[in-house]
């Protein structure tokens, strides 16, 4: 019997439009970029939409694996038009090179902006369906903040999103997209897509899944997957600091039965527009949340989480305003990190462990939301900053931080880093010998990601929403490209409304 040949790929970026910091090729090196059979050393055994892939098809009989490209970067700002058109050469000329393909399994972000390109994902599909022509089967994983596109769905019946947030099933949609792929090579599954944009832009600050709006819509999405005719559900929440014109939320519905899949993505879309203003939140600015965090006990670190600064939502991971205040209280059993500050490593690795070094703190990237903090520290330890990710958030995945180095200013500690890196991992802290346990206060430049992690050995979690290019404050931004009206911008009706409404048990 012949093999099916399937390729496994992955393009994977999240762009803030309103960022300062152009995403170039260097940091999808630094994050991750492996051609051919490197996938294999690079992601077997991680919890990844990669590892998914790669351990459905080694267990599949008649299948050759066909490894492409990997690429990826931290989220930043919008992709240089270079550094695409490169990763897309190169990803298209593995594809032309690979010969005959039955088969291919997809990991894409679906919240890249380029340069000259508002939808680049759609783009690239396009291209590579040109290749592959109309009939071979492409399967993609993409996260919830997708800002899906109905073109999108034109290329491909078959996306599947995250349904956890922070994104603990990246490897369980991974499983999904390769069965299903193989389902439709092996047996002639047909699947029918039915599709639903919404004319809203939610903060992703309450997309939780473990409780709130998110988590209403996505155990109703798994309700109706247990239909008949119902195959898979995605709720796509977007990404609301691309500016283009496929921001929002969305949701879509893989079906065996293209009027099912209709009357279900209409139902749940219905949904998803009533539980819109449960996602708004207002958080204390930093001076609150500090005083929060001082007026409680509690016999676990208490979190202040600087969201506005989280570089997963493309912060430059080195504002400086939560850091000016924590440092001028001189707090003990503080840890603050990780800081984006190369070159304070790089002082502290000329002065050396164990001595004193005056520093200029932050504020390099990103001045306008606070100026550097000078201080007087003590060089504790130094790293190459590389660990692994004890997860469950990307468990196992190889992380290079370009450095590390733990300085002690005054009382607190503080762990600086070499690219920006959201602290999603106690490993981040402990490789370099930190335990984040046993601190009474954490500031960490992180949003919703850690608490895949961090929950076990944390008490009070505190927003703060400091002034950063991650603003939860959508009227900050000026946009020029996203569909208009769109909640919460807008005052609007949505037509959803207006239709027929099915009887749903909430």
């Amino acid at each position: 019997m012949r093999k099916h040949r399937i390729g496994i790929a992955f393009f994977y970026h999240e762009s803030h439009s309103f960022s300062s910091m152009k995403t170039e090729m260097e940091q999808f090196r630094n994050e991750g970029y492996f051609i051919g059979d490197e996938i294999y050393d690079a992601y077997s055994g991680t919890k990844t939409e990669v590892g998914g892939f790669l351990d459905v098809l080694r267990q599949a009989e008649n299948v050759e694996i066909v490894p492409l490209l990997c690429a990826a970067a931290v989220p930043s700002g919008v992709v240089t038009t270079e550094t695409y058109s490169f990763i897309e050469e190169q990803m298209l000329e593995s594809l032309m090179n690979a010969g005959r393909l039955d088969g291919l399994l997809l990991a894409l972000h679906g919240a890249m902006v380029v340069e000259h390109l508002f939808d680049p994902e759609e783009h690239l599909l396009g291209k590579i369906r040109g290749i592959l022509g109309s009939d071979v089967p492409i399967a993609t994983t993409l996260d919830m903040h997708a800002n899906l596109s109905e073109k999108m769905i034109e290329y491909t019946p078959l996306h599947f999103g995250f349904k956890t947030y922070p994104h603990v099933d990246m490897y369980e949609q991974g499983l999904q997209a390769a069965n299903a792929l193989l389902k439709q090579l092996k047996n002639g599954v047909k699947y029918y897509a039915a599709f639903e944009k919404l004319p809203m832009m939610p903060p992703s600050i309450n997309m939780r899944t473990a409780e709130g709006p998110m988590y209403k819509m996505i155990e109703w999405a798994k309700q109706v997957e247990e239909e008949e005719e119902v195959y898979n559900v995605s709720i796509f929440g977007g990404f609301p600091y691309s500016d283009i014109p496929m921001a929002g939320a969305s949701v879509l519905v893989v079906a065996l039965n293209p009027q099912k899949g209709k009357e279900t993505v209409q139902k749940l879309a219905s949904l998803f527009w009533s539980v819109r203003e449960e996602f708004i939140m207002d958080l204390p600015n930093v001076k609150q949340g500090l005083d929060m965090a001082l007026s409680i006990e509690d016999d676990k670190p208490i979190v202040l989480a600087d969201i506005s600064d989280n570089p997963l939502s493309c912060g430059s991971g080195d504002t400086t305003e939560l850091l000016r205040e924590v440092v001028n209280l001189n707090l003990a059993e503080t840890l603050f990190g990780g800081l984006y500050d190369p070159e304070s490593i790089e002082a502290c690795r000329k002065a050396g462990v164990g001595n004193k070094v005056s520093l200029l703190l932050g504020g390099k990237v990103s001045s306008e939301f606070g100026e550097p903090v000078q201080v007087e520290a003590t060089i504790i330890a130094l790293s190459d900053g590389v660990f692994y990710n004890s997860g469950p958030f990307n468990q196992n995945l190889k992380v290079d931080l370009k450095g590390a180095a733990h300085i002690r200013v005054g009382k607190m500690d503080i762990l600086l880093i070499g690219r920006p890196m959201s602290a999603n991992d106690p490993e981040m802290f402990r490789h370099i010998g930190l335990e984040p346990s046993t601190k009474r206060i954490l500031c960490l430049k992180a949003k919703n990601h850690f608490r895949a992690a961090f929950e076990t050995i944390v008490g009070h979690i505190i927003y703060v929403d400091a002034p950063g290019v991650a603003s939860n404050r959508l009227t900050t931004f000026t946009y020029q490209h996203i569909p208009r009206p769109i909640w919460p911008l807008d005052d609007i009706k949505y037509e959803v409304e207006l239709r027929r409404k099915e009887t749903w048990k909430h």
